[in-house]
């Protein structure tokens, strides 16, 4: 290798800007052999005693294999196979040796990647997902209903899967800002480290079929093979992959012969133009690219075998676990995304060990709306209850100690508190709103506690059920009015979920010295789970929680959430009683506007204590309305008194007093803002004006 080689082709690129140092170079490889003497290496596949394919899952393993005959030598069963195996919850998958594979030929990123799944949208969200929600299951012989090592995944076309791997690459590469891209170091020396490769049957609307290998571990090396090249951009990089393993949009169904036959001619294509230009004094940019990207070491996931020597029923299950195996505690995924894939995996468990039915398996996966969710299960069509389902799965009655036995298992823990199950359940819990604007809030809200009570934590409580979310809610108030611990816990369940979600109980609250009644503020610290504990043990608390559900099912500006009063006691003179409503001044029912209210309800002594060892002053109650029109007439009054001594100062010392051009504009910009909302939004058309004159002073 010359000089040149480190520094050729670097004019014209938009996207990389500059090649890598040069560290390994790349090697020549044999052009795609012809379909038909693939058939020794295939017939040595499905011979072996630990693979459990059928003849298309085989052929699209033996057709990308840059060396077959290689791969037939590691398959054979005498004198032993070379079959990797790796153990998983309840069996063993089985793994053919690393060896090379064409990137061009039949393989797919993995359309179900965990490390963004956490940001998928559900079915069951108001905001539907950009593409469509795909679903591994495990595909069965239809002869025999056994099943095989092959994944099976439903789609309307071959457009449906091209937009489910687009959203794969686009969604991996702006991952953790960057980090997944390894394109450079595919530049500077190929790809050295074996990518984990699953075969997956997709079946289209019109049922024909196509087989792939999807990627299990591996999804940012395969994105980045193909950015280094396309050039670096990830649109390009997409439409490349597409084209290459999925071929023509247009074509409806699985691929023809003539497509795939179409796909292994440019590949041998490539693979000439590749050697000749590698064996030039000079290696292009070009050359770099391709000759680093046309093949890449690879395992592939051929036999799955039970721990009793069956067939291995779940394959969807193992294939997470193995994944978990090798990525949790070595990526850098986010705490979101990891707490993500393993409670999916609890759930795929709890669904193998008949702990949830098959119908709550599809409300907790997300792969139903929440008019199916209704149908199913009989609870109110309202995402709310999705998130309600979630909870009565992992903390009521007896079945708690088993799903908590499941966490334990999943995450490693040796023991599951009310904190840690919280912070692994607040992705799912939470995940119908997901599209909802700072959810990242409510998650942290939720991950402190969240929900489990006393009440709630292992307590037999059910879900009611009924068609009509306000009047189910009315009757769960009346019961756990009477007493009914069941209600108490499902109303602290669905009313407290409601008032994380709409920002009533926050995580990032303090008790500073001058903490007013604002957003975010409080008189002093409560978890949420303890301002629940409290709030649920009386009468007015429940009222609340009732009044929050019933504010955040309707979604409606007219329905607001209202304070009552959680003790007996005086106030101004007047008795009042646990469960009679706050009144201000008017006589009119205070609305919830802040954590500060639940807070001050809930320990209203202990909130006066705080505010004046604070501040001195006690509170006023006033209604939030009142506050704001008073904040608005004193603003205004200011400004007004601050312009008018500024413009009087201006005689003497000259318009500088006003400070910079660009600033005195910012202010008359802000100043006509009030305005136009004055004039947009207030009761008449009278408007308050500044008038210029008033500028100049007397």
């Amino acid at each position: 290798m010359t000089s040149s080689d480190l520094s050729a082709g670097l004019d014209g690129l938009d996207h990389d800007d500059g090649l890598p140092p040069l560290l390994r170079r790349p090697e020549a490889v044999a052009d795609p052999q012809p379909v038909a003497r693939l058939r020794r290496a295939r017939k040595a596949l499905l011979a072996h005693p630990d693979v459990s394919l059928d003849e298309a899952a085989a052929n699209a393993v033996t057709s990308g294999a840059v060396d077959p005959l290689r791969l037939q030598a590691l398959l054979a069963a005498e004198p032993f196979g070379l079959l990797t195996a790796k153990p998983v919850v309840g069996g063993t998958l089985y793994a053919t040796a690393p060896h090379s594979r064409y990137l061009d030929l039949d393989v797919l990123p993995d359309i179900i990647n965990q490390r963004w799944a956490a940001q998928v949208h559900t079915a069951m969200d108001v905001v539907p997902s950009t593409f469509q929600s795909t679903v591994y299951e495990t595909l069965l012989d239809p002869a025999s209903g056994e099943p095989f090592a092959v994944f099976t995944v439903r789609m309307r076309n071959r457009k449906a899967l091209a937009q489910a791997v687009a959203e794969s690459m686009y969604r991996t590469y702006h991952a953790q800002k960057g980090l997944n891209d390894y394109t450079q170091s595919v530049l500077q020396q190929g790809v050295k480290e074996p990518l984990t490769l699953f075969v997956m049957r997709v079946v289209y609307d019109d049922r024909s079929e196509d087989t792939f290998l999807v990627t299990g571990d591996g999804n940012s090396r395969l994105m980045s093979m193909w950015l280094a090249r396309a050039g670096g951009d990830i649109h390009a990089a997409i439409s490349a992959c597409i084209a290459s393993a999925i071929g023509s949009l247009d074509h409806p169904g699985t691929r023809s012969r003539a497509e795939q036959g179409q796909a292994r001619q440019r590949a041998s294509e490539l693979t000439a133009r590749t050697r000749k230009n590698l064996a030039a004094s000079t290696m292009t940019e070009a050359t770099r690219r391709e000759a680093h990207t046309i093949a890449f070491p690879a395992t592939v996931v051929v036999g799955a075998r039970a721990d009793d020597g069956g067939p291995l029923a779940d394959l969807v299950a193992a294939r997470d676990d193995l994944l978990a195996n090798l990525h949790v505690h070595v990526v850098p995924w986010t705490g979101v995304a990891q707490n993500t894939q393993g409670m999916l995996r609890v759930y795929r468990h709890a669904l193998c060990e008949g702990r949830i039915s098959t119908d709550v398996y599809h409300v907790l996966s997300g792969t139903v709306d929440a008019q199916e969710m209704h149908e199913l299960l009989g609870i109110p069509a309202h995402r709310l209850w999705s998130a309600a389902v979630h909870q009565h799965v992992m903390l009521a009655g007896p079945g708690a100690y088993a799903m908590n036995q499941l966490v334990k298992q999943e995450f490693g823990l040796a023991r599951a508190d009310r904190q840690r199950i919280s912070e692994r359940l607040a992705p799912m819990a939470l995940s119908a709103y997901r599209s909802q604007d700072g959810i990242e809030q409510p998650l942290r809200a939720f991950g402190n506690g969240g929900t489990i009570t006393d009440r709630v934590w292992k307590q037999p409580w059910s879900l009611t059920q009924g068609s009509e979310p306000s009047k189910v809610l009315d009757d769960l108030l009346d019961r756990a009015l009477a007493g009914e611990a069941g209600a108490v816990a499902e109303l602290t369940v669905l009313g407290g979920t409601a008032a994380i979600l709409d920002g009533y109980i926050t995580r990032d609250r303090g008790s500073k010295a001058g903490t007013t009644r604002d957003s975010r503020t409080a008189p002093f610290r409560a978890t949420p789970v303890n301002l629940l504990d409290v709030l649920s043990k009386t009468a007015g608390g429940l009222r609340m929680l009732h009044s929050i559900a019933r504010a955040h099912v309707a979604a409606d500006p007219a329905v607001l959430p209202k304070q009552f009063h959680t003790q007996d006691r005086e106030v101004d003179g007047v008795p009042v009683r646990d469960g009679d409503p706050v009144l201000d001044k008017a006589r009119e029912q205070v609305i919830i506007d802040y954590e500060w209210d639940l807070v001050y309800a809930a320990a209203p002594a202990r909130a006066l204590a705080t505010i004046a060892k604070n501040s001195g002053e006690p509170p006023e109650l006033e209604a939030e309305d009142v506050r704001q029109r008073r904040m608005l007439s004193s603003g205004i009054a200011s400004a007004c008194k601050a312009a008018r001594t500024l413009a009087r100062m201006r005689q003497s010392r000259g318009p500088e007093v006003f400070g910079h051009e660009d600033t005195v504009d910012d202010l008359r910009a802000q100043l006509r803002q009030v305005e136009e909302i004055l004039l947009r939004f207030g009761p008449s058309q009278a408007s308050f004006l500044f008038h210029e004159d008033e500028e100049e002073g007397e």
